[in-house]
Formats: C-alpha cells, sequence, structure tokens
C-alpha cells in the first residue's frame, strides 16, 4: 500500500512539472512570435519609406506630400550646396508617421553627404522593436548607407 502512494505521488509531480514546462513553453513561444512580429513590422516600415522616397509621384495624401515636396525641382532631396533638405531630431522629427502597429520618424542625417535617417519603430503587444538606418541619395535613386542599420 506505501508503494503504490508512493507510486502515486511520484506520478502526480511528474505530471505537474510536465504541465508547468508546457506552460512556460507556451509563453515562451508568444514572447518570441510578437518578438518577430515587431521586428518585420519595423523592417517593413523602413522598406515602405524606402518606396516613398523613389517613387513619390505614385502617391497622394499624406504623408506622400512630404516627400514630393521636399524634392527640388522635383529631382534631388539637396539643395544647390548639397545639404539635405531634413533637419528635424529624433526627439522633433520632419515626419512622424504612426499606425497601429508602427511608428516612422524622418529626420535629418548624422554623416555629412547623407539624406536622412529613418526610425521605424514596430509595436506587437508590449514588445517594440526599432530599427534606425541612414539613407543616402545617388544617381539610382534613394538607397541605404552600409552599415548603419541599427536595430534595438
Amino acid at each position: 500500500m506505501l508503494v503504490t502512494l508512493l507510486f502515486l505521488l511520484l506520478l502526480t509531480l511528474l505530471g505537474t512539472s510536465s504541465l508547468y514546462l508546457a506552460f512556460t513553453e507556451a509563453v515562451l513561444a508568444r514572447s518570441i512570435e510578437a518578438d518577430a512580429r515587431a521586428f518585420y513590422s519595423a523592417d517593413s516600415g523602413t522598406a515602405q519609406v524606402l518606396y516613398w522616397f523613389n517613387n513619390p509621384d505614385q502617391f497622394t495624401g499624406v504623408p506622400e506630400d512630404f516627400f514630393r515636396r521636399r524634392r527640388i525641382n522635383n529631382t534631388s532631396f539637396f539643395d544647390e550646396d548639397g545639404t539635405s533638405q531634413y533637419s528635424g531630431t529624433g526627439e522633433s522629427p520632419d515626419l512622424l508617421h504612426t499606425t497601429m502597429d508602427n511608428e516612422l520618424k524622418v529626420y535629418g542625417p548624422a554623416s555629412p553627404g547623407a539624406l536622412c535617417i529613418v526610425e521605424s519603430t514596430g509595436i506587437s503587444g508590449r514588445i517594440r522593436r526599432t530599427i534606425t538606418v541612414e539613407l543616402f541619395e545617388d544617381l539610382s535613386g534613394v538607397k541605404a548607407l552600409r552599415g548603419s542599420w541599427r536595430v534595438d
């Protein structure tokens, strides 16, 4: 009888620990999924801004008109002195566009000759992931400056 009770206690402990492990794994999996969702939302925001810069004439409304207005003579985002038309800061950006799962900021560049900095924050539940990239303009369009990607 005592052996049966000990065996039953052992099975109960194994069952309880298995349930706890399964619960912990499910919580961890949801957290990893939310983190990935936030990262890809931030990444898509950066890609969207690149598309807006390279195709400003295909859009109407906000924020697309913002990019069209910043082009000088409809050819460049730089003035005759080679200065970028973007001069804002992270706290006071030139453009702030917020959606349900993304926040985009466009502000002045940190590197000489660069066009601007794009800060895209993806939001998924309580998790926020931010991708910051500096852009430059050449003859083939607006591109990301190599080595400027930062993921937070």
